[in-house]
């Protein structure tokens, strides 16, 4: 796909700046409930959770997969669509270990620095220069709700989040195929690598981080444009 399909790194779409826009996709993914969270839906059917944003529709990986997973979402027209090819999360309430923002941000940007492959394709074209999408948020404050995705109590925390991000214009009204994969290496031994395994939402994908050590995501969307 040609760049003007997609937002400039150096753009604020609609006025606000990637960083913000990090930090308003995170609040998104991470104010959902388990029992209707997109990200472990396997075929779309809660891709509409929460998609409140009159000018941006919010698209979510996994929690980790090694089999590709397929989802169908119908997308209102006229509304760009923003997502994570892959990326880190930290919050006080989950890293538990860290006393202040300057770790948190370590934290999420070490994870950052091991992805080692990133592809996305739209309708069959690759996208470029997926490497010059990264995004640190701004430090924001996070709600994490009751039956919280993660093993956390709910209530008020601090997060930031580092990533590779995919931020497109409206798509034409019709079919639409968007595939993202992503992967970042996970040290054994190292912290994170503990966190993520210890953490009940990423049970179904331990066996893969133990023979491999590393972190996979790979989705395909379906979208309706309508």
């Amino acid at each position: 796909m040609t760049h003007n399909g997609m937002y400039a790194r150096n753009a604020n779409p609609f006025d606000i700046t990637w960083e913000k826009w990090a930090a308003i996709w995170c609040n998104w993914q991470l104010s959902i409930p388990r029992t209707i969270h997109p990200a472990i839906d396997e075929i779309g059917r809660n891709c509409n959770q929460n998609q409140d944003n009159p000018n941006v529709w919010f698209l979510t990986g996994t929690f980790g997969n090694s089999v590709v997973i397929r989802r169908s979402c119908a997308v209102p027209k006229e509304r760009a669509i923003l997502f994570p090819i892959i990326y880190k999360e930290d919050s006080f309430a989950e890293d538990k270990d860290l006393c202040n923002e300057f770790e948190l941000m370590s934290r999420a940007r070490d994870f950052a620095e091991h992805v080692i492959h990133l592809r996305t394709t739209i309708d069959g074209e690759d996208l470029h220069d997926l490497y010059k999408n990264r995004i640190q948020s701004e430090f924001f404050d996070l709600t994490f709700p009751a039956q919280c995705v993660y093993d956390v109590e709910p209530g008020l925390t601090r997060s930031v989040c580092d990533g590779y991000w995919i931020f497109l214009k409206p798509l034409p009204v019709g079919e639409h195929e968007i595939h993202f994969t992503g992967i970042g290496l996970l040290p054994k031994d190292d912290i994170v690598t503990e966190q993520i395994k210890n953490d009940s939402v990423y049970a179904p994908f331990r066996n893969y981080i133990d023979r491999y050590s590393r972190f996979k995501v790979d989705v395909v969307y379906r979208l309706t444009i309508e």
